[in-house]
């Protein structure tokens, strides 16, 4: 049975319940706790956001402070030490099983009870009944039984963000869902833009497959890189730039001298400049340029992902940053184009890895990218728009304040991981759908996958701290530095053995 562990006292409103915690009682940040409807039988479920400790004699003026000023230990004081918790009211459950904010506030003094995990269970059985659903279950409550569960369904109408910093657990979250979405019937279709070779782990699961992201674009480079490898000089890289860019796919030698010509005749004035210009580069692709007219097979992603329930696009491949950027554009589009014209034979669940790379925030560009603008407008575009026709994002970061606000605040729900930096916290907590302040004091004491989660995606409408199930880990490093480094022998006749440092004897005169 639920036991009374404290009482509301003054500030409460229909929104905040603060209570004095009994003496002895353990109350924990994250957890459940119930109050009784101020008017019916109902349990209204509160979830505790912060606790602070109160103590009237500590108030500046008073003896105790004076006393523990001199290093006194405080002993008249301990009586009178108290702890607050503060708690989110969150909601109830009417007669015909429909959730409810509170519509009023509880009276000061009422009781607050430690729910029993089965009396609390009740709250999380409630929504998980509907037919369109499609559910994976993600770990449980912290410190119970009780599953978590993730409605693929509404991730593939909306969008989600997986927030949280490096070694937190983002990446594992996301392996874990896509294990156990290949134990689904039917199989949910998803794409994972990999940018560290992390996901390799899955190809041991049936219907998943790697493919360089090379592999969807028609060019070996980007026009960029493309100029910095033959060695051009900074005008005349801009003139062979503009030129593929004006071919895109049709290449070939011909049409790329005609076209360096009259990207020429339009950048230089004078007609000297010009003919200089275009006599080098045709020398430069003469004897260097083959790599550019390689042939190559272009995969298209909409045959892809019909084909591959798991489709893994593999950005670790190279460092040229633009041709990734237009690879990722050209996916993205494609995707959107295509579920817009199906309208409804078509889904796809598309998950982002480092969304800041292809969506920063203005003037927060990581890497420099004359393809950053058009992979961003992809982006928005796609989290804006195509969750309609069954396109979801899961949209992945360690850096929230980096990504661009019109893409966050298209998330309608959120995986959060421990996250300590406030510019962080408040890209989420204020531009997130149902963000909400009182979250700012949960998130930077989750532990290694654990999660604060909230959203439409979720199976219950009031936020859970969950312990994620890690059934599979991404693929980084499996040793500590220390056995990388026993692995590490010294190279004989190169490393120097080491010296103990000479030390000289002071003579006292």
């Amino acid at each position: 049975m639920s036991r009374v562990i404290g009482f509301l006292i003054t500030g409460v409103t229909d929104r905040e319940a603060p209570f004095v915690i009994l003496e002895d009682e353990k109350v924990k940040v994250g957890h459940y706790y119930f109050i009784k409807h101020p008017i019916h039988s109902s349990d209204v479920l509160l979830i505790v956001h912060s606790i602070r400790p109160y103590n009237p004699e500590m108030i500046v003026g008073r003896p105790g402070i004076l006393t523990a000023q001199k290093g006194i230990k405080v002993h008249s004081g301990r009586y009178l030490e108290s702890h607050i918790a503060y708690a989110e009211i969150t909601g109830y459950f009417d007669e015909k099983g429909k959730w409810r904010p509170l519509e009023l506030a509880p009276n000061v003094g009422s009781e607050v009870y430690q729910p029993t995990e089965e009396e609390l269970d009740r709250f999380f059985k409630t929504e998980k009944r509907e037919n369109d659903c499609h559910y994976i279950e993600i770990g449980k409550v912290r410190d119970t039984n009780i599953p978590v569960y993730l409605d693929l369904n509404v991730v593939a109408k909306s969008h989600i963000l997986v927030a949280g910093m490096t070694r937190a657990g983002k990446s594992s979250f996301i392996v874990n869902l896509a294990v156990k979405s290949t134990k689904l019937t039917p199989r949910p279709r998803l794409v994972i833009f990999d940018r560290r070779r992390e996901y390799g782990s899955l190809t041991k699961y049936t219907g998943v497959k790697i493919i360089p992201y090379s592999h969807f674009i028609p060019l070996s480079c980007s026009p960029k890189v493309a100029a910095k490898k033959l060695g051009l000089s900074e005008k005349d890289a801009v003139v062979l730039e503009n030129a593929l860019r004006s071919l895109g796919a049709n290449l070939n030698r011909e049409r790329l001298l005609e076209q360096v010509k009259e990207e020429a005749e339009n950048f230089y004035k004078r007609p000297s400049d010009a003919e200089r210009c275009r006599q080098y580069i045709e020398k430069k692709l003469s004897r260097d340029g083959g790599f550019l007219f390689e042939q190559r097979e272009t995969l298209d992603a909409i045959e892809e992902v019909k084909k591959t329930p798991t489709l893994i696009i593999d950005f670790s491949v190279d460092s040229d940053i633009e041709s990734q950027h237009l690879a990722a554009a050209g996916i993205l589009g494609k995707i959107m184009r295509h579920a817009m014209a199906e309208r409804g034979n078509f889904a796809v669940i598309v998950c982002v890895e480092e969304a800041q790379y292809f969506a920063p925030e203005r003037g927060l560009e990581i890497t420099e990218s004359t393809a950053q603008d058009e992979v961003k407008a992809r982006f928005v575009e796609a989290i804006s728009q195509a969750g309609g026709y069954n396109v979801g994002l899961v949209v992945m970061t360690q850096r929230p304040a980096y990504v661009t606000k019109s893409i966050i605040s298209q998330c309608n729900s959120v995986a959060c991981f421990r996250l300590k930096s406030g510019n962080d916290q408040d890209a989420i907590l204020q531009y997130t759908e149902q963000g909400n302040e009182k979250y700012r004091d949960i998130l930077p004491g989750l532990a290694d996958h654990e999660a604060l989660l909230w959203g439409l995606a979720l199976h219950t409408p009031f936020p859970v701290v969950a312990e994620l199930a890690v059934e599979e880990y991404p693929q980084k490093a499996i040793v500590s530095a220390k056995q990388a480094w026993q692995k590490m022998p010294l190279q004989q006749g190169r490393d120097l053995p080491i010296q103990k440092p000479k030390i000289e004897e002071h003579v006292s005169y």
